[in-house]
């Protein structure tokens, strides 16, 4: 029978418990103890138990996530007296010298340090001779990534030819900068971000036997902030336990700790975006100035809301990693109050405002006109604006018959196949925005030739788009499959592209737009006034 934890960190020849932070006191013993990785236990104890160990693993994650921690048990799992065993016993000479530190055969070699030629060629030289008095010299290398080129080469022939004696545990939270020679080398293991609930009920635990007096909501904020490192979590929650000096710990003792994150003026910004309550958004960025807020960190939040809304429109599920429950069924309630055109516009524009704040601007000026701009929308007169408004209409009719004219005029429907949705004209020309989104992100150089291309037409299976001249025409043709492939995943029918040359463009360039509407029926893309009145009469 293994040991509690207790027994086991007062069987150590160290003071555990007295002035070591909290996250060592309560760093896993066991793959058991391990949050929030079960696939990688799963792989690692199946590989202990049928003998399959192998020389060299990588352990990648964010920071926080266990990889040390995983390192540490792997370490006793192959050394441990009663070993090799996935379930180290923390209780025998060589388990208790690993959890001390003092092991000779197990060494942890911080790569930021130890980086060099000149250290990894003391590390060759040393793993050649044969452990002192454990089954196998496990050499632990934190942050491999930091190693330099030449130090990375020298290792390198370490992983080539390593003698048999020898395991080797890379971790590491920038994966991609080792070099390929040494990721082929070695069998990686992925540690995922730690899910919010996931920590709280770790946390939760941990407080409990700590007695510290916290409530949930507190736990939530802590959590949040820890972004996914439960390590960063329990460093927050020693520090505020400090800090409250044995008092509760709520919300407001954490903003008085560590200072405001933005969340609660985050959600507040959510609401008066949704109710178009501009006075509410400007009255929500000035308290938060006046709280000491952060407002690119604000900003930051309030994009991780909206992209929440996104979320939980396509699929709730999703959130389940990212939100604690009670916030998860908050986000699906909210998000039904809005359209998925609005979330994505919201999440253009804010993103538009961050990058201008980090570039130089004013954070509070780029917020506040970001916000104004989705919450006047209907008075904003741009395409962008205009063709959010159409596809928000278009989505909260979808459910509705259309009109009979819109299956029986050629000019102004496809015929679709039997079951899919009747497509017209208007909606064609109200989802091209996002139809011309989703090829310019496959193909950046078509963003030119898309912006001259006017929707003329809808005849039989096929949008109709006229070009201004020949060239740009037989251009575009090579890549109308992606085009059609990107109007059926954004339609939901699939329908042909038919490619036309309007000859008096070059004639009469500043008339383009006039000759498009001349042959068309319906608002054109390019022409935001008659996009506008078209807008207000669906909405009549």
């Amino acid at each position: 029978m293994h040991p509690t934890r207790k027994q086991a960190l007062r069987n150590a020849p160290v003071n555990v418990g007295c002035g070591v932070s909290l996250y060592r006191t309560w760093r896993p013993l066991t793959f058991a103890d391990l949050v929030g990785q079960d696939a990688v236990v799963r792989t690692l104890t199946a590989a202990i138990e049928s003998g399959r160990l192998a020389h060299a693993y990588l352990f990648s994650g964010p920071r926080g996530s266990g990889k040390t921690s995983a390192a540490k048990i792997l370490a006793r799992c192959i050394n441990c007296v009663h070993g090799p065993t996935a379930t180290p016993d923390n209780t025998c000479e060589n388990c208790r010298a690993m959890l001390a530190g003092t092991a000779l055969d197990v060494l942890e070699i911080d790569a930021a340090s130890n980086r060099g030629i000149d250290e990894i060629r003391a590390l060759r030289e040393a793993v050649k001779f044969a452990p002192a008095t454990m089954r196998m010299k496990v050499y632990i290398i934190d942050e491999a990534h930091m190693l330099t080129k030449e130090g990375a080469n020298a290792f390198l022939k370490t992983l080539e030819e390593p003698p048999p004696h020898a395991v080797f545990v890379l971790a590491t939270t920038e994966p991609e900068k080792l070099p390929v020679t040494i990721l082929s080398r070695t069998q990686r293991y992925a540690f995922r971000r730690i899910a919010i609930p996931v920590m709280i009920a770790k946390m939760k635990e941990i407080a409990q036997a700590e007695q510290i007096d916290i409530d949930d909501a507190a736990l939530t904020a802590i959590a949040y902030r820890a972004d996914g490192g439960l390590r960063d979590a329990l460093t927050m929650l020693e520090q505020v336990a400090a800090f409250s000096g044995g008092e509760r710990i709520t919300t407001q003792t954490l903003d008085l700790a560590f200072g405001s994150t933005g969340r609660d003026f985050a959600q507040a910004l959510v609401d008066a975006t949704i109710a178009r309550d501009a006075t509410a958004a400007l009255s929500a960025v000035e308290e938060a100035s006046d709280a000491g807020a952060d407002l690119q960190v604000l900003l930051r939040a309030l994009i991780a809301a909206f992209r929440n809304l996104l979320v939980a429109r396509v699929d709730p599920q999703l959130l389940e990693r990212d939100l604690a429950p009670e916030d998860a069924a908050q986000a699906v309630a909210t998000a039904k109050g809005i359209s998925q055109a609005s979330v994505v516009r919201a999440l253009r524009a804010l993103t538009e405002a961050q990058s201008l704040a980090r570039s130089g601007g004013n954070a509070r000026l780029e917020l506040e006109t970001a916000l104004l701009r989705l919450i006047l929308a209907s008075e904003d007169p741009t395409l962008d604006a205009l063709a959010s408004r159409v596809a928000s209409l278009e989505e909260r009719l979808s459910g509705a018959p259309p009109p009979p004219a819109a299956v029986t005029t050629v000019k102004e429907t496809a015929k679709p196949k039997a079951g899919a949705p009747a497509i017209t004209l208007q909606k064609v020309r109200a989802a091209w925005p996002s139809i011309r989104g989703k090829v310019e992100s496959e193909r950046q150089s078509l963003r030119a030739l898309l912006s001259r291309a006017a929707i003329e037409s809808l005849e039989s299976n096929a949008i109709v788009l006229k070009l201004p001249d020949q060239w740009q025409a037989d251009t575009l043709r090579d890549h109308v499959p992606l085009i059609e492939a990107a109007i059926a995943d954004v339609l939901g029918a699939p329908l042909k592209i038919t490619l036309r040359v309007d000859g008096r463009a070059g004639r009469a360039k500043g008339s383009a737009a006039g000759n498009v509407a001349s042959v068309s029926e319906g608002p054109q893309p390019d022409d935001p006034e008659a996009l506008f009145d078209y807008a207000n009469e669906r909405i009549r």
